[in-house]
């Protein structure tokens, strides 16, 4: 194999590795980015198109879930399959690969982001039954923006929002229960946490609407 064949070979392995963790990230828009620039590469690769094929089917399923009613059978490892497809957004992708790996062990639908307009491109495809998002980011607007923008579009305002910050300090503690943000939870919290605290938060809505 030349130096040339050999660079265009580990160019396409770290796309694949990178496209997969894309989709283990629930960030399924960039995982298919990465995809095309694998199949560009090489149109014939067998990671690529299987990787395709995987993404296409799961945003296919989430296109045509009963939104936020679950399918009410089958298990997955174990747990109920519930249907609900959570949206969690944050800059850390460990955070999100952690936190989309124990939402889907307990039979939640999972998508990620990793900033405020990733998030609202997702919200522009699928409108998720509940939504946590890191408070601060490096750049670009926060937590708090995105929250805000959802509560002030009808298609979205009664999305169930839960933040999920290193520090809440008093003021966007304060704004937050004034404006309705669901919960808060203090990092680092494990992904078992943040799943009960999904399973409170739904239940607690579906009685309120039961009224």
């Amino acid at each position: 194999m030349t130096p040339r064949e050999t660079y265009h070979q580990a160019k396409i392995e770290h796309f694949i590795r990178r496209a997969s963790e894309f989709v283990r990230m629930g960030r399924y828009s960039q995982a298919r980015n990465t995809v095309d620039a694998i199949l560009a590469l090489d149109a014939s690769n067998g990671d690529g198109q299987a990787l395709r094929s995987q993404i296409e089917m799961t945003l296919e399923e989430l296109t045509h879930r009963h939104n936020g009613n679950g399918n009410g059978n089958g298990h997955g490892n174990g747990h109920t399959r519930r249907g609900e497809l959570v949206l969690c957004v944050d800059q850390d992708e460990r955070v999100l690969t952690g936190l989309g790996t124990t939402l889907r062990r307990h039979g939640y639908h999972s998508m990620g982001a990793a900033s405020y307009d990733e998030a609202t491109e997702v919200l522009a495809a699928l409108v998720p039954d509940v939504v946590v998002s890191e408070v601060n980011f490096e750049a670009g607007p926060r937590g708090f923006d995105l929250f805000l923008w959802m509560r002030s579009d009808p298609s979205y305002k009664e999305i169930p929002f839960l933040f999920h910050a290193t520090r809440i300090d008093r003021e966007i503690l304060i704004a937050g229960k004034r404006f309705g943000v669901d919960d808060f939870i203090v990092k680092p919290a494990d992904g078992e946490v943040i799943a009960a605290a999904v399973a409170q938060t739904l239940l607690r809505r579906k009685r309120v609407t039961a009224e």
